[in-house]
């Protein structure tokens, strides 16, 4: 929605005569409670909330007590607009669907209090898809017009392009709300990616939404970022799951090739633990949330007895099969559509595909033999860990050129002026799950010293640095990998990716478009009749007759 399409916002904290609206004069909502919880809930106050619950064991203390009119705490908050204190009780095991006696939950408060003045927004955050519809059916008719309603259920963006329209009909503002930090930055603060009208993100949704995201270490500034109009926030978040897809895959296909050469999961853990140690001295490129959490997850015992496995580590209990909730695929379909290549991302999603077959995995290594089998005698490189970090760098560059690269190919295909790539990266230094901040230094640094928009970061100066010192070692991983039947595909996919960008001339291209020109006249453009030598695709439209010469050879012979 344009901001001519809604309404000016009115201000809800001040009466009628100009003074300051007191909640708890104006309603009813607020009165009556009838413990020490509900009067600091409804004061806000979220340091007297953590004295109240500090110490004590949720069913002693009874978080979710009652009023006379069956509310709770958390709903008085919820009304009152209180983020620091709804947070307190989240954290203390609240119960965020509850209802009052009226039917109404902690998302219907909110909602009240923002129609009366208590607040401006509701901030909804369950599954994406047609539970937010029946969110949003019930949810409307509680506020008014200038009113905003902030989704965090990291919603396909198209969905929250055409909440929005109908939104703007009834003159709310809707804004789709990327979140990322999982579990720890619910409690910490996460990464926010919002998008939707800038005048909403501006004067009712930034600062609250600042004031809770996640600060990085560099510089203690929020990683909250207005990604532009519509589903942009959405759109950003999702490619970060993309790449967050690609991280996990690499680290991944890193572990397996340690397990494979002999290594025990206390090893594999002490060099991603060495890779995660950084300092200003010697900062590490692979110091990252994703490669800090792998080393711990490899340390961690099973607790469960089973016969023999006292001393097992938990990572050896779990199945092989890694699940999935969408994003990935909806990135790696949106970048098919946009023509942009992101083969890293794809192995990634492939990959799992791939692991979910088990059973079918079982069957074909009855049949074919599994790699072990095979007959090939190859020795294990004195360099491993070498090899390791430089082909883990150099496809990490990779995975996130090819997320940037799909963000700006949307920014000009979809108008999103105000979606700056070098802000997002700055949004990804804290609380989300790709963080990685001397990477992510390098790659903001890279696009901040171009004088002119990069078509592609790995070209920058500062990143072409990293990889080229790597990329022979690169080479010698992969080599390695291959012959030791461990499989790697997106280790694969990156090299491959990093060679392609950097070919002046792809045979096998020109081979394809000879070929679909030879059994479907699909034409092509010949290399002297391209106008200009910069490799562009201007030129006349040509079609040949492929099989003259095959058939006039076979005819003479």
């Amino acid at each position: 929605a344009t901001q001519s399409t809604m309404p000016k916002r009115r201000n809800n904290n001040t009466n009628s005569s100009g003074g300051k609206r007191h909640r708890a004069e104006n309603t009813t909502v607020l009165r009556g409670e009838t413990t020490p919880l509900h009067a600091a809930a409804r004061s806000g106050d979220a340091a007297r909330i953590g004295e109240l619950c500090d110490g004590r064991r949720p069913e002693a203390l009874n978080v979710d007590a009652r009023d006379q009119l069956g509310r709770t705490a958390l709903h008085l908050a919820a009304y009152a607009g209180h983020a620091d204190a709804v947070r307190a009780l989240l954290g203390r095991g609240a119960e965020p669907g509850g209802a009052a006696q009226d039917g109404m939950t902690a998302l219907h408060f909110t909602a009240q209090g923002a129609r009366e003045g208590a607040a401006d927004c509701a901030r909804i955050l369950i599954e994406h898809g047609a539970p937010v519809d029946a969110a949003l059916a019930s949810l409307t008719p509680l506020l008014a017009e200038g009113d905003a309603v902030v989704d965090g259920g990291n919603e396909w963006y198209e969905r929250t392009e055409r909440r929005e329209r109908d939104m703007a009909a009834k003159g709310i503002y809707y804004l789709g709300c990327g979140v990322s930090g999982g579990a720890a930055g619910a409690r910490r603060g996460p990464a926010l990616m919002c998008g939707g009208a800038e005048e909403a993100w501006e004067t009712i949704v930034k600062d609250s939404l600042v004031s809770i995201a996640a600060k990085a270490v560099e510089d203690g500034k929020p990683c909250a970022v207005y990604c532009g109009p519509g589903g942009a926030g959405n759109y950003v978040k999702m490619v970060h799951n993309g790449i967050e897809y690609a991280d996990m895959e690499l680290i991944g296909e890193t572990y397996a090739l340690l397990r494979a050469c002999g290594r025990s999961n206390a090893e594999a853990a002490a060099l991603f633990g060495a890779w995660a140690a950084s300092s200003s001295e010697t900062p590490s490129l692979l110091k990252s949330y994703l490669v800090e959490i792998t080393a711990a997850i490899l340390v961690k015992r099973d607790d469960r007895s089973v016969a023999g496995s006292s001393s097992r580590s938990l990572i050896d209990a779990v199945l092989d099969a890694a699940g999935s909730k969408g994003t990935g695929k909806w990135t790696v379909q949106d970048a098919a559509d946009a023509g942009v290549p992101i083969p890293t991302i794809a192995a990634a999603l492939d990959a799992r595909y791939a692991s979910s077959s088990k059973a079918a995995r079982l069957r074909a290594a009855d049949i074919l033999g599994s790699p072990e089998d095979d007959d090939t005698m190859v020795e294990t490189p004195a360099d491993l860990d070498a090899l390791l970090e430089a082909a883990l760098v150099c496809s990490k560059v990779c995975a996130y050129a090819q997320g940037l690269a799909l963000l700006a190919a949307a920014k000009r295909s979809r108008g999103w002026d105000a979606l700056d790539v070098a802000d997002v990266l700055l949004c990804w230094r804290a609380g989300c799950i790709i963080r990685a901040p001397t990477l992510l230094a390098e790659l903001h640094a890279a696009l901040n010293e171009a004088s002119a928009p990069l078509d592609n970061v790995v070209t920058a100066p500062r990143v072409a640095a990293l990889v080229r010192p790597r990329l022979g070692r690169w080479r010698a991983l992969l080599a390695f990998a291959v012959q030791k039947g461990v499989p790697v595909p997106a280790f694969a996919a990156s090299l491959a990716y990093y060679d392609a960008l950097r070919s002046r001339r792809l045979d096998a291209a020109a081979l394809i478009q000879a070929q679909r020109d030879c059994f479907g006249g699909h034409t092509y453009r010949r290399l002297d009749d391209v106008a200009s030598s910069d490799g562009s695709l201007s030129g006349p439209a040509v079609t040949s007759d492929w099989l003259a010469d095959a058939s006039s050879s076979s005819s003479s012979s």
